[in-house]
């Protein structure tokens, strides 16, 4: 699939990109051509991570069918991070990635790594965070389609969505994702605690009370986790809201 030539343009491009991380699709035009989509990298951590907006994907279909996900590394790391392999499944295409490293003015290359679905499931505790890939949107809506086989909408990631009426999706399209407002009602297992940490007083986070007073989260920056859910508790101080899947209500 990745010939010399579409291997060059995705060297180029993550040079033009270096120190972040350069992305990208494999789209195969009607003349039956494959050609090279670079996208912008929209993550918060671009030297780590990437993140591609879905306006991207529309933008790359427009030129044909899209086959393939590319991205390049630039920390070091010449393997597929568990994220990556998550990304992969999501998508259902072959992922390539290329390590790309900066040695004074020279830039040196490893192979080109190819991968394609497996059927990996990430574990629920302990996912490095990723935003849009590994966050706590993303264990919300695993843990919904593993538990209780119901397959929660996923929204395109905008840093700092709660600050915008329009993307705050916590508090504006809950129905949509088939959520109902049961604050302060006995807890059950599976519901979504929407969570303030800034002080906006809009929820920015997503947790799910999994019984035993526990919740199962994913804060930005750490890895995803268990935690006590108790009077007192910082996250129970600062739950804004309580909902309930239609289904179990």
């Amino acid at each position: 699939m990745i010939d010399t030539r579409l291997l060059n343009e995705i060297k180029q491009h993550a040079m033009d990109c270096y120190p972040n991380e350069a992305c990208g699709f494999i789209v195969v035009n009607k003349y039956k051509l494959a050609l090279t989509i670079k996208c912008r990298n929209d993550s918060p951590f671009p030297k780590t991570q990437f993140l591609i907006n879905p306006d991207e994907y529309l933008r790359a279909e427009q030129e044909g069918e899209i086959v393939g996900v590319w991205h390049t590394h630039t920390n070091g790391n010449p393997k597929p991070t568990e994220s990556d392999l998550a990304g992969c499944e999501v998508t259902g295409l072959p992922w390539y990635m290329l390590m790309v490293e900066k040695k004074g003015d020279e830039f040196h290359f490893n192979d080109l790594v190819e991968f394609s679905p497996t059927g990996y499931e990430a574990p629920y505790e302990g996912r490095p965070y990723v935003y849009g890939s590994f966050d706590c949107w993303t264990l919300c809506r695993d843990f919904y389609l593993r538990e209780f086989g119901i397959e929660l909408r996923d929204y395109p990631r905008v840093e700092k969505f709660w600050t915008n009426e329009e993307t705050n999706y916590f508090i504006n399209k809950y129905e949509e994702v088939g959520l109902v407002d049961v604050t302060n009602q006995p807890l059950q297992y599976g519901d979504i605690l929407f969570i303030q940490t800034d002080g906006s007083g809009n929820p920015n986070h997503a947790a799910i009370y999994v019984g035993t007073e526990k919740i199962l989260h994913h804060c930005e920056g750490r890895l995803s986790r268990y935690d006590a859910y108790v009077y007192g508790s910082y996250w129970l101080k600062h739950t804004v809201k309580q909902m309930r899947h239609k289904s179990k209500c």
